[in-house]
């Protein structure tokens, strides 16, 4: 009996027809993301401006040394920024080789410790150092969690022998630490994350894969001009280029992962093994800070009026520490986070508005007098750490 069916050529036309829809239907996908990130450049947007960080293997992304660059904001003018030779955030005036003096004050944290939204000398590390007639060097980075800070204090402390090193405590810290991927504005940033070993010391897994969204030119089209030449140049120089990567690099992470041949960033951890993390990662830079002559010291940073979670003396005994947020949040007698950030945000534009919530000069001013009275207090025996 005769089988009657699709012929042969009618299948490889399915089959054809299928690839071309799947592949024109990526296309746009990726078409409409670029669109998406190069709306973004071409608008009043809050951020950096300029190649001011570099892919890196270990800690997902870094300074470029000696860089400079543009803080920009939806309101009102930039002002510049700038990373001296070794990648450490220096004031735009200061040369990326300027000498330094002791006593030397290494600064561990995220966009907090960086200062974003603040000029470098108005930021608390820079002004600790001064105070204290001595150099900042601040390794704060924005997006870094607990895995960065961890490596970081690994290869710095040892490398410097710092007299104070001065450890931001927040609660999303141990989230990024764990989480494998930092938040960036578009296009995927694989970041180190932290293993908890039975143990009961801190593993750090390296990035997943290298990021492209560094080396390719998204600072060339940060600027007003538009037109479609301009999107086209865009888009087959940075836009699909890295969305490509991405869904490629991602689709590999997924295999590899459920092949069981990575370790899975824990991105659901329980209050109860974010604290013990917190634990594991502090005193093992408290360790580092005491066998190099350094005191460490803990800065609690946090969001406004946030409740108090974990006692910061149990994460290293030895350790200063400082609940600058508390210092932050006693001057609101209202307790109401609208005049918070009258207090402490970034207002521009006529009239004023919030622009940006992260910790404003007046705000790293409190934080340093309180760093500064602690370290003080400490040295002369006058009054215990602050819990």
């Amino acid at each position: 009996m005769r089988r009657f069916g699709p012929s042969r050529s009618t299948v490889v036309y399915v089959a054809y027809l299928a690839a071309v829809g799947l592949g024109s239907s990526y296309l746009l996908l990726v078409g409409q993301r670029a669109f998406s990130a190069y709306t973004f450049l071409k608008s009043d947007h809050l951020g950096f401006r300029g190649q001011v960080h570099r892919a890196d293997p270990v800690l997902g992304f870094a300074a470029v040394p000696g860089a400079q660059g543009f803080h920009v904001f939806p309101v009102g003018p930039p002002f510049p920024m700038r990373y001296d030779a070794d990648g450490f955030r220096i004031p735009a005036s200061q040369a990326p080789d300027a000498p330094r003096r002791r006593p030397l004050v290494l600064a561990l944290g995220c966009s907090f410790t960086y200062g974003d939204g603040c000029r470098a000398e108005d930021v608390y590390p820079h002004l600790v150092a001064a105070e204290l007639g001595g150099t900042a060097l601040n390794a704060g980075k924005c997006a870094y969690g607990l895995s960065q800070m961890l490596l970081l204090a690994r290869r710095l402390i040892p490398q410097y022998k710092p007299e104070y090193v001065l450890v931001q405590f927040s609660t999303w810290l141990p989230g990024r630490g764990t989480s494998g991927f930092a938040r960036a504005t578009f296009g995927r940033v694989p970041v180190p994350f932290l293993l908890l070993h039975e143990d009961g010391t801190a593993g750090v897994h390296p990035p997943v894969f290298g990021t492209r969204v560094f080396d390719l030119p998204f600072h060339e089209f940060d600027n007003p001009r538009r037109g479609a030449g301009e999107f086209a140049r865009f888009f087959f120089s940075a836009g699909a280029p890295l969305f490509v990567h991405d869904d490629l690099s991602m689709a590999a992470y997924a295999l590899r992962r459920g092949l069981g041949r990575l370790p899975e960033a824990d991105r659901e951890r329980a209050q109860e093994s974010r604290e013990q993390l917190n634990r594991v990662v502090y005193a093992e830079i408290g360790r580092l800070a005491a066998e190099n002559g350094a005191t460490m010291v803990i800065v609690r940073l946090s969001h406004p009026l946030e409740p108090h979670w974990q006692r910061l003396k149990e994460l290293s005994p030895g350790a200063l520490v400082v609940n600058a947020q508390a210092a932050l949040d006693a001057r609101v007698p209202s307790g109401r986070r609208g005049d918070y950030d009258r207090l402490f945000g970034h207002w521009r534009g006529t009239p004023a508005r919030l622009v940006d919530n992260h910790p404003n000069p007046a705000a790293h001013r409190v934080v340093a007098d309180e760093v500064v009275r602690a370290i003080r207090s400490a040295a002369t025996g006058t009054a215990p750490a602050r819990r």
